[in-house]
């Protein structure tokens, strides 16, 4: 038996959805799993999920990509495909492909075309999203199981990363904590730089070695933490792929970062985490799994997906850097 397993398009959701992969094994241990994850991850999936193939499609926008599409996954002759993506789009792929079983969820008026179907009511509970993709099985007639969950990483991962610390005249042995301090969602999602600048000061002066990593829309920020701290933090936002920046972070004492992938690749990593989160609520999209720690201040307007704040940015701004420094410092003592 064949089955592929749309994922989510965004790393974060991707990440998330590997708990349900692993229920979808043990329903069919002797089945052949494939997943589809958007283009750009799809060599980082090769590599940390070996148990699974990896097909990889151009991310399509147009109907001549979709048909180009289907029309080569028609040739690999699927048995059963699982949407975790809830777009119109991906339902359509795997009718046009031709996939005998599609099941997924009833979204954006898609069910005509899928063979098993679970619709949401707005009076159903929301779910923290791994949650939410553990029980489209669930509800579909499988067994399922929530288990801790770790990514192996390939060595030459960590041995790329180490050579990028002592080329930055940091030393791979010694204690570090990575942080993400900015967010290609939008300013939102930051914590403040005054309070970041504070931190740094702190864990710089517990001798502990500093790493900030991120897409280079995070620059701007981190540009401001260095007219202060100079040569004594390591900036490598805009700099890494994400299999080295995997690598930086599963050798770091401690990851802080805020609601996005890289937060949920440090939580199934196994390094210990410590989410800031704001305007986004850390029971739907938090880590899952610990070693972890969230700190999220109430807000009379949070929940919120607005990209930049309108008001006062509460929601981070009370959080205080010694309430970080404090945290951090719990999950060096272990």
């Amino acid at each position: 038996m064949k089955i592929l397993v749309y994922l989510p398009r965004t790393l974060g959701a991707s990440l998330l959805a590997f708990p349900c992969l692993k229920s979808l094994e043990q329903n069919f241990p002797a089945a052949e799993i494939s997943i589809l994850p958007s283009a750009a991850y799809a060599d980082f999936f090769q590599n940390v999920s070996p148990g699974y193939k990896v097909i990889r499609l151009p991310d399509f926008k147009d109907i001549a990509g979709l048909k180009r599409a289907s029309a080569r996954l028609k040739k690999m002759n699927f048995d059963l495909g699982l949407l975790l993506d809830e777009s119109f789009a991906s339902a359509l792929l795997f009718y046009l492909a031709r996939i005998p079983q599609r099941w997924g969820y009833d979204r954006e008026g898609r069910g005509f075309m899928l063979t098993k179907k679970s619709r949401l009511r707005a009076t159903d509970p929301q779910l923290h999203l791994k949650h939410h993709y553990l029980q489209l099985p669930a509800r579909l007639g499988l067994k399922v199981a929530d288990q801790p969950l770790r990514l192996s990483l390939p060595d030459s991962y960590r041995k790329s990363a180490a050579g990028r610390l002592r080329h930055s005249g940091l030393n791979p042995e010694r204690a570090t904590v990575v942080i993400k301090p900015g967010s290609s969602f939008g300013p939102a999602r930051i914590w403040p730089l005054d309070q970041q600048k504070e931190l740094v000061r702190r864990l710089l002066e517990s001798r502990l070695q500093v790493v900030l990593v991120g897409s280079s829309n995070g620059q701007a920020i981190t540009r401001g933490l260095l007219e202060e701290l100079g040569d004594r933090v390591v900036d490598f936002s805009g700099q890494l792929s994400l299999e080295e920046t995997a690598g930086v972070i599963a050798g770091a004492r401690v990851y802080l970062g805020n609601d996005c992938g890289l937060t949920h690749l440090a939580n199934l990593l196994g390094t210990p985490v410590v989410g800031l989160y704001g305007p986004s609520d850390p029971h739907l999209c938090g880590p899952s799994q610990p070693p972890a720690a969230v700190l999220h201040k109430s807000a009379p307007c949070a929940p919120c997906s607005y990209r930049a704040c309108p008001y006062d940015h509460r929601c981070l701004s009370n959080i205080s850097a010694g309430e970080v420094y404090e945290v951090i410092s719990s999950f060096l003592a272990r």
